[in-house]
């Protein structure tokens, strides 16, 4: 996860992960479907407003957006210039803003920036969506929803549980050898490319050393625990549905038909 789960006292934490993870498939759904950028502007709007409910720590997450801000950017250009507009609805998709050479060749149509920019929007959305799954939903609250699946293996399960509790120990670890290093008086910023990932192999030892204890640990606990016994699963925190839970739980579903619906109709679509 691009955030760490956070315990807070707020309306989005308290509530069952069952309904923040529906809502966050919705918004999945939306970003597959829609093409129109004010439809995928008006569900980042929304997103942002259900990150301040939940006092988002946006700023954890600012250096990815800083990071995909060129493809972006990228994306909706090349989009301007080669997007098919015989595949869009809208009635001003063929307008041209300006062309790139001379004698009006290679064109910048307008629906072909919109289109770019709702492609653009999508990213955003689902990386938000994500991130606030994230960090409203405990780890363990995400593996009970999983291991009630019916095809969810205890394998799989176990996969799953380890690796999204391993990354952020490793992310720590290596921010530790990095303050380490820097302590010793290595620049790590500063040099080429080249001279910048040779600095970083002191650190691949260290990290491969840890990371392989670490998993000598696990697999010690899973044996002293019986791990792979046909027992039924247990949870010391069972997921349980308040009536808010289940109102809002029936008006995503609702919402989730409507966007199907109306996606069929034409709305949403560029």
């Amino acid at each position: 996860m691009l955030v760490d789960y956070r315990k807070c006292d707020t309306s989005l934490h308290k509530t069952n992960p069952k309904v923040i993870l529906l809502g966050t498939l919705i918004v999945v759904i939306a970003s597959v479907l829609w093409t129109h950028p004010v439809y995928c502007v008006a569900m980042l709007i929304l997103l942002v407003f259900l990150g301040k409910i939940a006092k988002f720590p946006w700023s954890q997450i600012k250096w990815f957006f800083n990071i995909i801000i060129i493809p972006v950017v990228f994306i909706t250009i090349i989009q301007g210039f080669t997007v098919n507009t015989s595949l869009l609805r809208a009635s001003y998709k063929n307008d041209i803003l300006f062309y790139l050479l001379p004698n009006g060749r290679v064109p910048f149509k307008l629906g072909g920036l919109l289109y770019g920019l709702a492609a653009s929007m999508k990213i955003y959305m689902v990386v938000v969506a994500v991130a606030i799954l994230g960090y409203t939903v405990s780890p363990s609250d995400i593996i009970q929803l999983i291991s009630r699946l019916r095809f969810a293996s205890r394998q799989f399960i176990f996969i799953f549980s380890t690796a999204w509790k391993f990354i952020p120990i490793i992310k720590k670890q290596i921010n530790h050898l990095l303050d380490a290093q820097k302590t010793r008086g290595m620049e790590l910023e500063k040099g080429k490319l080249f001279e910048r990932v040779k600095k970083l192999v002191p650190i691949v030892t260290p990290l491969l050393s840890n990371s392989l204890e670490t998993g000598d640990q696990i697999a010690l606990t899973m044996e002293a625990r019986a791990f792979g016994t046909k027992t039924k699963n247990k949870f010391i925190k069972p997921l349980k549905f308040s009536l808010k839970d289940k109102i809002i739980y029936i008006i995503l579903l609702i919402s989730l038909v409507l966007l199907i619906y109306t996606y069929t109709l034409g709305y949403g679509i560029l």
